[in-house]
């Protein structure tokens, strides 16, 4: 035998290399398996990826829409997060013109009173009449000598002005030192100067010198007030209030919040207007409906798949399976064979049972989803919530912060982990925490909380795949466990041993495929050399 020549049947006239590929496909057979199983595995992982991703969507987006965006450094809702949202109250403002009012949960029921005395408002420094100059004319022919050497002081920063720039110019050098708004206007042809900020403490303040004269001067500042410790300072004012009678309440903004009311100043007022605040009754039931609504809808999915039937007869095809088949054919086997991947998965299940739990316990200084008609459906539901609107909408109506409380409210306690290192007096501490914590968390902020736990377990048993960046979005720390263990799961460790066996089955096959061809090389070689023989022997008997 030749090394690395092959001889196909040359002598024999057998298909040689149909017989080696027939007698290596039952060879395959266990490597075959073993693909399967690994492409299992992948499609298992898939799987579970797509689940975080539904429960991390879930929690992201009912978070915005009922406005729980305030979080820690970690991720978690801050305590009294439900305070602030603006669904739960109404507010009607009997001067539109002067103000518009918004109410936070946390504001009282009924009637206040609010007189504006006055608007904040910013600095600004304008020409007061047109400078008869155009966007285009040079410093050198506009402003003295020791003006362009020397430059002007705005806001403590130093303004250099070269003889060849412009007013436009001008205007962006102030903007890029100050940070004040600049601009000249060539249609108006006047120069405006202006703080980004309202309130007394924003300022356009120039330092003192013929500089600034000769600046403010010739671009008509003629309202520059006078020179006090050295400057020119134009300064912005105060909004101020008058509520429910008090005395008056300055802020430096015209977006302030009182007694959890939100108002808009927009200009002064005479006489005390009024603010009527009432619960927004249809406003908060349709919130808790919909965030219902949507948590149905994942329950549904979930219970889907734990509940999908399972093909056993249709394992994933192989390479050479697909070949033989149509693209049709392919689709509806997969989706056969993509069945029950999750069935009955423990980690999910596990999950929705703590769930199902924990939403109707009572709530540490609250009340229970009971009470105000929010139950769980028939058994066969798995978890569903069903809603009462009767009793819902009369909770609300006659108590409100106890409804959404109930359902709501965050606990001041931080997260707890408890660790493998921790020593038993630090693990009983650690539960007794975590179990006040969750006492005090309201039924939604629990399924929130038992969701983030879940998505973490996912990613223990698949890893995150490629939704890091989003999972990260629900708690930065998420991905820690998984991190610190190697960014390895329990599948990728299933599929990396599955790799290996693939690997050696691999050069199993090789070897005895190496034989094969071997012993049919060698047959082809003795027949070829009994060919010889015999084409010897017959021409000797034929010379005779």
């Amino acid at each position: 035998m030749v090394s690395g020549i092959r001889f196909g049947g040359l002598a024999s006239g057998m298909d040689t290399e149909g017989m080696v590929k027939q007698l290596m496909q039952s060879e395959r057979i266990r490597v075959d398996k073993f693909t399967q199983q690994k492409i299992l595995k992948q499609w298992q992982q898939t799987e579970y990826n797509s689940m975080n991703k539904l429960m991390a969507n879930f929690i992201l987006d009912s978070r915005k829409k009922l406005e729980l965006t305030k979080t820690t450094s970690s991720g978690a809702l801050i305590s009294g997060g439900i305070d602030s949202v603006t669904w739960a109250k109404s507010a009607v403002s009997s001067n539109s013109s002067a103000f518009d009012v918004t109410a936070s949960a946390s504001a009282p029921s009924g009637i206040s009173t609010i007189e504006v005395k006055e608007i904040a408002t910013g600095a600004i420094l304008s020409s007061t009449e047109s400078t008869n100059l155009n966007s285009t004319v040079k410093m050198s022919d506009l402003l003295s000598a020791d003006t362009i050497t020397n430059g002007i002081e705005i806001n403590g920063k130093q303004i250099t002005i070269s003889g060849d720039d412009t007013l436009s110019v001008v205007a962006e050098k102030i903007r890029t030192a100050t940070g004040l708004n600049a601009n000249f206007d060539s249609g108006a042809n006047r120069f405006f100067i202006s703080s980004k900020t309202t309130g007394e403490t924003a300022t356009i303040s120039f330092k003192d010198s013929l500089e600034t004269t000769d600046f403010l001067s010739k671009l008509n500042f003629t309202t520059a007030p006078a020179a006090v410790d050295g400057k020119r300072t134009i300064a912005g004012k105060d909004a101020e209030i008058i509520y429910n009678g008090g005395t008056p309440i300055k802020y430096s903004s015209n977006n302030i919040s009182i007694n959890g009311i939100n108002l808009t100043l927009k200009a002064k007022t005479t006489v005390a207007e009024t603010i009527r605040t009432d619960t927004n009754v249809d406003g908060a039931y349709n919130k808790i409906k919909e965030f219902i609504d949507e948590y149905n809808k994942l329950i549904d999915v979930f219970n889907a798949k734990l509940g999908e039937k399972k093909y056993r007869d249709f394992p994933p095809l192989t390479d050479e399976q697909k070949k033989e088949m149509s693209e049709s054919d392919i689709k509806l086997w997969e989706e056969k064979a993509k069945s029950g991947l999750i069935r009955n998965d423990s980690t999910i299940n596990n999950m929705l049972t703590k769930m199902r739990q924990d939403i109707y316990e009572s709530v540490t200084g609250a009340g229970s989803i009971y009470e105000f008609g929010i139950t769980t459906g028939n058994w066969r539901d798995n978890g569903k919530l069903q809603i009462d609107e009767t009793k819902l909408k009369d909770a609300l109506r006659n108590d409100s912060e106890k409804v959404l409380n109930t359902l709501f409210k965050t606990s001041s306690m931080p997260e707890e982990t408890i660790n493998e290192g921790d020593s038993e007096a630090e693990k009983i501490a650690k539960k007794s925490r975590m179990a006040q914590r969750q006492a005090e968390s309201g039924a939604f902020i629990r399924i929130y909380d038992n969701m983030t736990s879940g998505i973490k377990d996912i990613i223990s048993k698949s890893g995150p795949g490629s939704e890091s960046t989003l999972l990260r979005s629900i708690k930065s720390t998420i991905l820690i466990d998984y991190v610190t263990k190697g960014s390895k799961s329990l599948l990728d460790s299933d599929i990396g041993e599955i790799d290996k066996r693939i690997d050696r089955e691999n050069q199993r096959l090789i070897t005895i495929e190496q034989r094969y061809w071997k012993q049919f090389t060698a047959m082809e070689q003795a027949m070829s050399q009994m060919n010889s023989q015999s084409s010897w022997l017959s021409q000797q008997f034929g010379g005779q």
